[in-house]
């Protein structure tokens, strides 16, 4: 066996191989015996029928495109131990150049590299912003409407009222081919004169517009969304609304006392607080670390040198696609409503969101992996089984755990969990790691041991005195 290697520029590697004739009539010997096992030849045992029965029967070009098949997977292992190549996912064949003797053009993806910055010095503070006493008051304001009381009543709108109206909603200058309908008789609810601020739908502000209107009326307006709206499909846009009132509830609010904590299922109400300030830490650490993390991965992705085929950002890509769904379905959505609603083309939408964020996820993976390798980070065994169980907790609440029960038997689906858990704990404490050398933890630790070191050497001296 005989190759000519070629790096290309993606990250891939175009192999030319020249097997011998003796070699591929081996290998047609082979291909006929799996074909006469395969098939029924009258007057012969499966597999025991000639070669020249089975070309009679078959063609010696059927015969010669199964040898072919047989030769390639034969020779790919000891052509990739030759070639000293590590790939990523087989290899493709391109072309059969040649068949007698057989020759082979190949297109082989290498296993993803990265070469690591000095990460070491890249800083970034860590100060996790601390919960205020305004938001656990609106945490305990929430509660309170939540177990409010309704009552239907005669009278205009007004705020702290639970209304409900039905919303139409046209493009005033819709383009050619385009439908100009954005609602359609959709039911919207909402308190009014609460969470203003945190108001999206159907913009910012708009239940103001529902104030001072009584039960059937209805009103028209007009508004411009802006140039970075949310709604992608409706920047720039100006809507007409026009809403109907369906109903007008007063909402009788229970006091925030001991009792309304109990009725809660807890002890008193500084006990509740107590709650809610952990729930909102838990909330705002996951968040600030979430964001700290990626910022501090980009930081190193700017300045890495990342390597990987094409084939590696195509199945992050799919695993990306793959999330979204998951997550629409769950809003009893699928991909293409999705898509229909937000006036947008599945290949675009790939292109200019899927595609940027698979990218940026299937690099920090990469710099985790190597920054992992570097710094040598062990698991403790311990904690491993403390976060397989945290993680087949999380896998048997899930919505699809019955459905994943089928497909898998119990031990691939508990040796899956094992891999989850040793990959997310590997990056947890990969980037724990990153932070202490960020924020400048690592090097406090060094000044600790070495003040108890020097402390300690002092101690001796005064031992042998």
């Amino acid at each position: 066996m005989k190759y000519e290697k070629k790096q290309l520029e993606n990250h891939q590697v175009e192999l030319i191989v020249e097997t011998n004739q003796e070699e591929f009539n081996k290998s047609k010997i082979k291909a006929a015996r799996s074909i006469s096992k395969e098939s029924k030849i009258a007057g012969f045992r499966p597999g025991k029928a000639p070669f020249d029965v089975v070309k009679r029967l078959y063609g010696e070009d059927y015969i010669e495109e199964r040898a072919l098949d047989t030769i390639l997977n034969e020779i790919y292992p000891d052509l990739l131990k030759q070639a000293k190549l590590r790939p990523y996912a087989p290899g493709k064949l391109d072309e059969i150049i040649e068949k007698k003797p057989p020759k082979f053009r190949l297109t082989i993806p290498l296993e993803p590299t990265v070469e690591l910055p000095d990460y070491k010095s890249i800083k970034s503070s860590y100060n996790l912003p601390k919960i205020s006493q305004d938001e656990i008051d609106s945490v305990l304001s929430n509660l309170q409407t939540n177990y409010a009381t309704a009552e239907e009543v005669d009278r205009k709108a007004e705020d702290g009222d639970l209304v409900t109206a039905k919303i139409n909603a046209v493009l005033t200058k819709p383009q050619k081919d385009q439908n100009p309908q954005i609602l359609q008789n959709t039911p919207h609810q909402v308190i009014l004169g609460e969470n203003i601020d945190a108001e999206q739908f159907p913009f910012k502000g708009f239940s103001n517009n529902l104030l001072g209107l009584g039960k059937n009326e209805q009103k028209e307006f007009t508004f411009k969304y802006s140039k970075d709206s949310q709604y992608d499909h409706l920047q720039n846009e100006e809507v007409k609304f026009s809403i109907q009132i369906e109903s007008i509830k007063k909402l009788t609010k229970p006091e925030i006392n001991d009792d309304f904590a109990k009725a809660l299922g807890v002890e008193d109400l500084n006990s509740l607080k107590e709650t809610i300030q952990l729930q909102l830490e838990n909330e705002k650490r996951n968040e600030y670390d979430n964001q700290y993390y990626n910022d501090l991965l980009d930081k190193i992705a700017q300045k890495a040198k990342i390597h990987y085929p094409p084939q590696a950002l195509e199945d992050e890509i799919q695993d990306v696609l793959k999330n979204i769904e998951q997550n629409l379905a769950e809003q009893n959505l699928d991909l293409n409503t999705y898509l229909k609603i937000n006036n947008r083309e599945k290949e675009d939408f790939i292109e200019k969101e899927v595609k940027p964020a698979a990218q940026k996820r299937l690099e920090h993976a990469l710099i985790l992996d190597e920054i992992s390798r570097t710094e040598k980070i062990k698991l403790d065994q311990e904690d491993l089984q403390k976060e397989y169980v945290k993680t087949m907790q999380q896998i048997q609440s899930a919505s699809d755990f019955q459905k994943l029960q089928k497909q898998f038997t119990t031990q691939k689906l508990s040796n899956a969990m094992v891999m989850q858990a040793a990959s997310r704990l590997m990056n947890q404490r990969t980037l724990e790691k990153l932070k202490a050398y960020a924020n400048g933890e690592s090097q406090q630790i060094i000044d600790d041991s070495s003040d108890k070191s020097e402390s300690k050497t002092e101690s001796l001296k005064k031992e042998q005195k």
